[in-house]
């Protein structure tokens, strides 16, 4: 099963079936290969016993890990290696990548100080297994299951993702933001949707749709407005779409919740290389 995915035969590959089978592109998988080639020849410069597995192969490992998102039991029995050793590289692969700026998040610095674009604001929830500690703060009463939210604040023109905020599932969406709102420009317009209510009495160039209710039915223009805002928005739910390529973003988060921080942020990180 090794053998089938030597660069002879993922090459022949179209474009599309490439991207389809690892989630990434070709050029990405390049730059992935040269970043844990450094890293490797870098924490091996005293020595060491060399890994049976080729750069290419780790990160083709790596990629089928977190798209596919099987037991490591499947990929030590397709790859010949033991268990520990399939964990050992999704690792250290995972820690060479954040390291490198190509696939890190500029962070809040950039997203508080640039004001070239307005931002798109959404919060999506991913399923964890039920936690033997803090089970109500991660008890999502939207979802009826333990989650971990990931909100994304994205530009609005280049679609690049500036931060991402991780919150347990019981936390409400807009108390999520109003931990990371502080020194936000007030001249950057944020387009939410209704689970941000309220945030126009802190941040006063804010998008949110009219709500709809018993005692205040929307006319015909605030129903044209909320459309115009969907709208302008759908490229926010492109995003998380893209993101959930990846299923260990998409299904039941089964890895220790100290690493849910660092597969989230690479993924953001892949998604800015590939649109870049």
């Amino acid at each position: 099963m090794k053998d089938v995915y030597n660069k002879e035969e993922l090459n022949k590959l179209i474009p599309n079936k490439y991207k389809r089978l690892l989630g990434v592109d070709f050029a990405t998988v390049c730059k992935m290969e040269t970043i844990v080639k450094n890293t490797y020849i870098e924490k091996h410069k005293k020595g060491g016993r060399n890994s049976k597995f080729t750069f290419h192969e780790m990160i083709i490992l790596f990629l089928l890990y977190i798209k596919n998102y099987n037991a490591m039991e499947d990929y030590a029995f397709e790859f010949k290696a033991s268990k520990s050793t399939i964990c050992t590289i999704i690792h250290f692969v995972l820690t060479a990548l954040l390291k490198d700026k190509n696939f890190t998040l500029f962070g809040s610095i950039c997203t508080k100080t640039d004001i070239s674009e307005d931002r798109q604001i959404d919060v999506t929830e991913i399923r964890i297994e039920r936690p033997k500690y803090n089970q109500k703060g991660k008890y999502s009463g939207k979802k009826k299951y333990h989650t971990m939210k990931i909100q994304i604040i994205r530009g609005a023109k280049t679609g690049f993702i500036y931060e991402i905020e991780i919150g347990p599932g019981a936390e409400h969406d807009f108390h999520l933001w109003k931990r990371t709102f502080e020194g936000t420009p007030s001249n950057v317009t944020h387009e939410v949707d209704l689970g941000y209510l309220g945030m126009d009495k802190i941040h006063k160039n804010s998008r949110i749709p009219h709500k709809n209710s018993k005692c205040h039915k929307l006319t015909e223009e605030e129903i044209e407005e909320n459309m115009a805002l969907a709208k302008d928005r759908i490229f926010i739910e492109h995003t998380n779409s893209w993101i959930k390529r990846f299923k260990i973003l998409s299904s039941k988060f089964r890895n220790h919740l100290s690493y849910f921080a660092k597969f989230a942020v690479l993924l953001c990180g892949f998604y800015n290389f590939d649109k870049a």
